[in-house]
């Protein structure tokens, strides 16, 4: 009779702390209740139930209609503890935010200039040509092919400095270069220039008896005459220069290539026998009625697998909705004549790279990669929402701005504009390529919608129309 009695006693201890647990907020940031912090303000990020009392340090927090939240707080030096009470039940986080060490964790970089030149040569395909001796940000110059002769006349930290002309420099890492077999530096001879049409591409080759450094780059003009609020951007062609080259001022050959119509994408490279190719492709004829028919389009669905993306602060993780909106996306602009590819049709891993790959194989004409966005703690004081457009060739902006203003206007979501960014899947020129931040993850108001398949329905709906008006922009 005693035992059954502390049985039942004990089922209802159980029960009681299982509510109590089911009561209690679910923080999906902090990743844990003990995390080192070096930022001077972090955020607490989850859900509830909506109509609970949730308290930080017994500072009330606004809860969404959805059971969402999202609460700054600020970091001393040292620990700091966060009692998150919901109703009655409380858990204590501790967050520590180290003391700096008065040393500084990174070396002084030294640079120095060698008294001798020394011709080095590119070891590697796509090798970054950078304006500064930084390994990131908008700094690159080029993307040098393996075989490529250049003059190192000094170093800072990784990177040496390499001498293109008399006033012109640039940097390449370490790693990229290895001694040449000999220190001759006469400068390339141009053996012959031609030019060949062969629809949907121009291709320009350049023959030279060695391969030497070039810069190709985008020439963008402003139409003035058309401009509402600010000029459009307009693409011309493309300026090339060709340096350490025979018979030029300062040997440098400069070239403009005027290319005509409806430009897509570019590349660039040398072949086997010294000649530098580059081919500069067009978009098939537009449909006036049916602006997407012809167009061939590469989706990439941002993460997966293993890759979990940001974790909204319901739980949701971006992959997912990634996913989501994106075969909702392909589905429309099938239905509308695009012929599309998928980086990925279900949860898998995909590289960086392979994505990239992807679009150049099925030769795209655009190529989209759709992703959630999420943010430091150092950004924890400021409200972040709405939707940004990233882009890298300056012949994708207009792009990217017409399908930011159509998410903005069809989702009543905030424009948060389009910005021109570094990151591995824009960087390929053979194609337009723009990526894609629908909304914050860890934004209640954003994260409610986006888990919504009505809203991902209409967020594909608005992607389609953005890519319609560009398209029919550039007739």
């Amino acid at each position: 009779m005693y035992m059954r009695k502390f049985v039942y006693y004990l089922l209802l201890v159980i029960l009681f702390n299982i509510q109590n647990v089911a009561a209690a907020a679910n923080i999906v940031y902090p990743k844990s209740d003990n995390v080192t912090i070096k930022s001077d303000k972090t955020f607490f990020a989850g859900n509830t139930k909506p109509n609970s009392i949730l308290k930080i340090n017994s500072e009330p927090i606004e809860i969404h209609s959805s059971g969402g939240f999202f609460k700054p707080v600020s970091l001393e030096y040292g620990e700091n503890k966060f009692v998150i009470q919901d109703g009655k039940v409380s858990k204590t986080y501790t967050i520590t935010r180290p003391k700096p060490t008065g040393v500084s964790s990174k070396k002084a970089v030294q640079k120095s200039d060698f008294k001798k030149e020394f011709l080095y040569i590119v070891n590697k395909n796509n090798t970054p040509l950078r304006a500064t001796p930084i390994d990131s940000g908008m700094n690159r110059l080029q993307h040098l092919e393996k075989g490529i002769l250049v003059d190192v006349v000094g170093e800072q930290g990784d990177f040496y400095k390499v001498k293109l002309a008399r006033d012109d420099f640039a940097w390449i890492n370490k790693d990229f270069l290895s001694k040449a077999d000999n220190n001759d530096f006469e400068p390339a001879k141009i053996l012959s220039f031609t030019y060949d049409n062969i629809p949907p591409d121009n291709i320009f080759h350049i023959k030279l008896d060695k391969k030497v450094p070039y810069i190709l780059s985008e020439r963008i003009t402003y139409d003035w005459k058309n401009q509402q609020s600010k000029p459009v951007p307009k693409y011309s062609g493309l300026d090339l220069v060709v340096y350490n080259v025979e018979g030029y001022p300062e040997n440098k050959y400069e070239q403009f290539l005027n290319v005509s119509g409806n430009i897509r994408g570019y590349k660039s490279y040398y072949n086997s026998d010294n000649e530098l190719i580059i081919k500069v492709t067009k978009f098939p004829t537009i449909n006036k009625k049916l602006p997407l028919k012809g167009i061939t389009i590469t989706l990439d669905a941002g993460h997966g697998g293993n890759e979990l993306g940001a974790i909204g602060c319901l739980g949701d993780r971006e992959k997912d909705i990634n996913l989501a909106v994106t075969l909702k996306l392909k589905d429309l602009l099938e239905k509308n004549g695009a012929k599309v590819y998928m980086t990925r049709n279900d949860d898998s891993d995909v590289a960086l790279g392979d994505r990239v790959k992807i679009s150049q194989k099925n030769k795209s004409d655009i190529f989209i990669s759709l992703h959630n966005n999420s943010i430091p703690d150092s950004a924890a004081n400021k409200e972040y929402f709405g939707s940004e457009l990233y882009y890298y060739s300056p012949l994708s902006k207009k792009l990217a701005t017409d399908i930011v203003n159509s998410l903005s206007k069809e989702l009543n979501m905030y424009n948060g504009g389009v910005y021109q960014r570094s990151f591995a899947v824009l960087r390929n020129t053979e194609s337009l390529c723009v990526l894609i931040e629908l909304g914050y993850m860890i934004n209640p108001d954003n994260n409610d919608k986006l888990r919504n398949p009505e809203f991902q329905n209409k967020a594909a709906e608005a992607i389609l129309h953005g890519l319609e008006d560009y398209l029919n922009d550039i007739q």
